[in-house]
């Protein structure tokens, strides 16, 4: 904090992105420690080897019916929980090669974008989203993200979230923190200097 009591940008931005980004990791935790293990050595083992045949296994899905549409799409959000977003992209491509318009995996795909570091592309997923489904709830908050941390656009960011208050009053982070309250707490940061 600086001696005026109130929080910097960057450390605003910091704490928004960080909760944000627990929140989507919170599935790969949960499937990694689903397990008890008096071993924690032992037990992130178990979960690594599990996670790797998991993988092979949608992998080798995909080899055996290379036109199933839900089977890349599963190979996807498997590379997307184990956090490999380029694997992850061209899963998820090949689903919508086959299944155009999921807007669900475009979703995805829109975030496998944003964490490959390829900002105005994640963007470009969630808007055709957007305009398949305007309402589309994770779509429309995930490019706030984007615009907020990807590509430090404040102003955009706080209009599409207000945008997806509209449509959805009780939307929330993953975090659970309501977005009305991201949007209070970011109106009334200090402007950058």
């Amino acid at each position: 904090m600086d001696t005026t009591g109130f929080v910097k940008k960057q450390t605003l931005y910091l704490t928004v992105f960080m909760a944000l980004v627990v929140g989507f990791v919170s599935g790969v935790v949960y499937s990694v420690y689903r397990t008890p293990a008096t071993d924690g050595h032992r037990h992130a083992v178990s979960g690594q080897q599990e996670m790797a045949a998991a993988l092979a296994n949608l992998e080798q899905a995909t080899r055996d019916n290379p036109d199933d549409a839900r089977a890349w799409a599963n190979l996807g959000n498997a590379y997307f929980d184990t956090e490999q977003p380029r694997k992850a992209i061209e899963a998820y491509h090949k689903s919508l090669e086959l299944m155009p318009g999921d807007t669900n995996i475009m979703t995805d795909l829109g975030v496998m974008y944003f964490q490959d570091n390829q900002h105005h592309k994640a963007i470009e997923f969630f808007d055709a989203v957007l305009d398949i489904n305007p309402e589309h709830e994770q779509a429309r908050f995930n490019k706030g993200v984007v615009l907020l941390t990807g590509l430090n656009d404040r102003d955009q960011a706080l209009a599409e979230w207000k945008i997806l208050l509209q449509y959805h009053p009780m939307a929330a982070a993953p975090s659970g923190r309501m977005v009305g309250d991201l949007i209070h707490q970011l109106e009334n940061a200090p402007p950058q200097n």
